[in-house]
């Protein structure tokens, strides 16, 4: 093994008996279990707080999870020798989430609404406040979208990427502003009284199926908030990897319901948050804040499959509205 890394392992109580390779990191076969060794992202204050909210999160019963592993020191960091910070977690063994397989993604759906059971009941448990603002930050982005267009409309020679985004801006920045005006107009009580904590980033990556159960991982973004965008988020990222099959998108929710049933409300908000031209904004904030003399060819990419992709995404988002009943909300 690496001589830099052979430090790493040693610093903590395990003898490693095999080395594999992961997604961005390392996979020990230890006498203690598997464990995974990744670099620190992040702050170490960051780092104390996952593990205190996933050793709660253990201790309320959702115990398949990557949990923070001192070394030897007592200490969630270990640096090699180059100075470079390392982070060991308990890991497993086991296979991802297909975002392909209805099966899958009907385990992975209810899954999530078990550690959404979970993740409410310790955000009640810890007697936590919070703050009310309105989902998805419609306005902040909408406001950033109009003011990036203002910026490249003054550039007198425009690129490949500023030409295409003038382009299509009306679209998108009028798509942007209805859903604004329908997430004003929509009732939150129902969304209101789904505030827990949130993975942040689940995704078909974050799943492992294991021998007999369901595995958790990457809560680097984990925080307090509107549960419901964990369940958008990982429905978009099952039709933007499937060519945009509704069927995925009624497997997953109804699996979800079978745990956590949801009514008018959490279709609609569902479908305001998927309606929101969330790649558009995102592409124009990583133009805003790159170099301006080069554009990647990869921001062009995008930008072109955003737009491509657009046809697909409006026949969805129609279907969803008629099967789940959110046209009679809207109309």
């Amino acid at each position: 093994m690496p001589e830099k890394m052979c430090e790493v392992y040693e610093a903590y109580d395990m003898d490693v008996l095999g080395i594999g390779r992961g997604r961005g990191a390392i996979i020990l076969k230890t006498d203690k279990g598997i464990r995974q060794v990744s670099p620190l992202s992040g702050t170490e204050k960051r780092l104390e707080e996952e593990k205190e909210f996933k050793d709660h999160l253990y201790d309320v019963g959702f115990i398949h999870i990557e949990r923070c592993i001192e070394n030897k020191d007592g200490e969630l960091v270990t640096w090699d020798r180059y100075g470079n910070p390392f982070v060991v977690r308990e890991y497993f063994e086991g296979r991802e989430c297909n975002p392909g397989n209805l099966s899958d993604l009907g385990k992975a759906a209810e899954n999530l609404a078990e550690f959404h059971i979970k993740g409410r009941e310790l955000f009640s448990r810890e007697d936590k406040t919070y703050a009310y603002k309105t989902p998805g930050n419609f306005q902040k982005k909408r406001q950033e979208m109009k003011k990036i267009r203002n910026f490249i409309s003054t550039r007198s020679a425009k690129n490949d990427f500023e030409l295409m985004y003038i382009k299509a801006f009306d679209y998108f920045y009028q798509q942007a502003a209805e859903c604004e005006s329908m997430m004003e107009q929509s009732s939150m009580s129902s969304v209101l009284g789904r505030i827990g904590y949130c993975h942040g980033g689940y995704n078909y990556h974050s799943v492992l199926f294991c021998d007999g159960f369901v595995a958790t991982t990457n809560f680097d973004r984990f925080h307090a908030g509107y549960q419901l965008i964990d369940l958008y988020q990982f429905i978009r990222k099952v039709m933007e990897k499937n060519n945009y099959n509704f069927n995925l998108i009624v497997k997953i929710i109804s699996e979800y319901e079978k745990v956590i049933p949801l009514n008018e409300d959490d279709y609609s908000f569902i479908y305001m948050m998927y309606r929101y031209p969330e790649k558009f904004w995102k592409i124009s904030n990583r133009y805003m804040n790159s170099k301006k003399s080069w554009i990647s060819p990869a921001n062009i990419e995008k930008l072109e499959k955003v737009i491509e992709d657009e046809q697909e995404k409006q026949k969805i988002l129609n279907e969803f509205s008629y099967y789940y009943g959110v046209h009679k909300m809207t109309n």
